[in-house]
């Protein structure tokens, strides 16, 4: 039988360890979406205007994303426990961090990583914890949804898009909830030679994702998404009326909330250049000069998703000692070498 650091390939001890090389490729982005909004712009006016950003500002701002990641976390917790995955509670807080990091790895790996930390943790059957990240994901998208219908309010004849945001939720809830379309779809991977053989376990993972999606659960983890990510969608208003006080604090929801539907349909780590494009790019529609808003797009970028990364790295040491102790313990029975 292999070592338990080879039971997964590259979610695995060593592989976090390596973690440094894996953020290249998001470093790379980052630093991408950098140049673009630089040459879009005026370079000596964009230095300008974040030289001229009041400092005292982050405060809140980091302030209203710890609390997107408090609330996150519970609903994290909340979802565990709904599946009866046991987990100390340092060591969830822990997994769910380093969560942060690997998201913005080619592939997300974080997405299986973090299933394959709580296995190795104790808390059981890893296919229960890939149905909670895909509820979570389910979660947030929907909730990201709302909030963006919610604050296109702001705007003349945004009634239509808030409607269009509420049938748009209402239908990806329902495509969920089809367990039909879902097995019907598990079957035909089934046929499939080299993914045949592991249809079972997308049918249980499904099974579980079913239950994260039952009504008693639904509205509190949608609303726990919304404030969550209300919270970051008032501090992106905080850093964008700073720049242009006629902005209001539903449209700049708006824009942090539909600026970060589209970096997730990118399907791009992070969302990088994506979210980062689509930030200037609607702040320029709603009138705010370029270096302005390319400005206001990096810092709150900055505040956001790389401030995530850097709690994830702090707490990535601390995960590698949680796994070491686990994988070296002599009172560790056996493990199967597939996805439990």
């Amino acid at each position: 039988m292999p070592p338990a650091s080879e039971e997964v390939g590259s979610s695995s001890p060593l592989g976090l360890e390596k973690l440094g090389r894996r953020l290249l490729v998001p470093l790379i982005l980052g630093l991408l979406a950098l140049v673009g909004l630089v040459l879009a712009v005026d370079a000596r006016q964009l230095i300008q205007q974040l030289v001229a950003f009041n400092l005292m500002l982050l405060a809140p701002v980091l302030v209203l994303s710890l609390i997107n990641y408090g609330l996150r976390f519970g609903r994290w917790q909340l979802y565990l426990g709904e599946l009866g995955v046991a987990l100390r509670f340092k060591a969830s807080l822990v997994v769910f961090l380093v969560g942060f990091v690997l998201s913005v790895t080619p592939g997300k790996a974080g997405e299986l990583g973090k299933a394959w930390m709580v296995r190795e943790l104790g808390g059981g059957a890893a296919r229960k914890t890939a149905a909670v990240v895909i509820g979570e994901r389910v979660s947030d998208l929907l909730g990201i949804i709302i909030l963006t219908g919610i604050g296109a309010l702001a705007f003349p004849g945004g009634g239509w898009i808030t409607l269009l945001c509420l049938v748009a939720s209402g239908l990806g809830f329902l495509l969920l909830a089809w367990s039909r379309a879902a097995k019907r779809l598990i079957r035909l991977l089934s046929l499939v030679p080299w993914l045949g053989g592991k249809a079972h376990l997308l049918a249980d993972v499904h099974d579980h994702l079913l239950i994260l999606q039952r009504p008693r659960l639904l509205a509190p983890s949608l609303l726990l998404s919304v404030l969550a990510w209300g919270a970051e969608g008032i501090g992106f208003g905080i850093v964008a009326r700073s720049y242009d006080p006629a902005t209001s604090w539903m449209s700049g929801v708006f824009t942090y909330s539909a600026s970060t539907f589209v970096g997730a349909a990118s399907m791009i780590p992070g969302g990088l250049l994506a979210s980062e494009g689509a930030l200037a790019m609607l702040l320029g529609f709603q009138g705010m000069e370029p270096a302005a808003a390319a400005s206001a797009t990096l810092v709150i970028r900055a505040a956001t998703l790389w401030f995530a990364v850097l709690l994830g790295l702090g707490a990535l040491p601390m995960a590698l000692r949680m796994l070491s102790t686990s994988v070296t313990g002599v009172s560790q029975p056996p493990r199967e070498t597939k996805l439990r």
